[in-house]
């Protein structure tokens, strides 16, 4: 992995993405067509006249979109050579130069335990579109559970009031929060039973409320 390793003077670049920052869900990513046609590395492997490394290069660039984190690739030549879809170690070992063009070694941190660890990643290609996609993700995801907040509270709130709950404390956002919080760490269904026991584990309360068939005939 020589031709891969900075020098030693010039210690790695730490990768933008960590340890569980992953787009193993998504089926495909951007691909900047004037980029690649004007790169080195599609000039390389044509005048070289080793064509068909340009297609064991985007399987890996593929492969690499489905790794944590996203857009790394294990050093190992085993592994890449397996990730690549080559036969024998001697074929990958024979295309390696041009496929792995563009790829250096990078730090990534585990953000659990603060370690770094070496990996392979492509400044030139691919850093760009993994920090942006992630970004993304991230956005999509935080409004997914923003929604699914929502939804508990509104849930919370009816159940309180079929039980008869005084209003005011139906409407105390803090409490509502603290409660949907319990239910989603608990994963115990919203049902009157579990949002007054939730009530007196969580707010302390200990009033009482009218039982939900008396509520219903009101």
């Amino acid at each position: 992995m020589s031709d891969l390793i900075k020098g030693q003077n010039e210690p790695a670049d730490v990768w933008p993405l960590r340890r569980g920052d992953t787009l193993s869900s998504h089926d495909w990513f951007p691909f900047f067509t004037h980029r690649f046609l004007g790169s080195r590395f599609l000039s390389r492997c044509v005048m070289t006249g080793r064509r068909e490394d340009i297609g064991s290069a985007m399987i890996l660039w593929a492969e690499s979109m489905r790794q944590d984190p996203a857009g790394t690739l294990p050093p190992d030549d085993i592994d890449l050579a397996d990730l690549a879809r080559f036969r024998s170690i001697e074929d990958w070992q024979q295309a390696r130069t041009n496929v792995l063009y563009g790829w250096v070694s990078v730090l990534v941190e585990d953000a659990r335990t603060g370690e770094f660890e070496t990996r392979l990643g492509h400044p030139g290609m691919l850093e760009e579109i993994v920090q942006d996609m992630h970004k993304r993700k991230r956005g999509r995801d935080a409004a997914r559970v923003a929604g699914r907040s929502a939804l508990k509270k509104h849930k919370i709130r009816t159940k309180m009031r079929d039980m008869g709950v005084q209003e005011h404390i139906i409407k105390d956002d803090r409490a509502i929060t603290a409660l949907a919080e319990h239910f989603e760490h608990s994963e115990l269904y919203i049902t009157p039973d579990n949002v007054r026991a939730a009530m007196a584990e969580v707010l302390g309360y200990t009033g009482e409320v009218t039982p939900i068939s008396a509520a219903r005939d009101r």
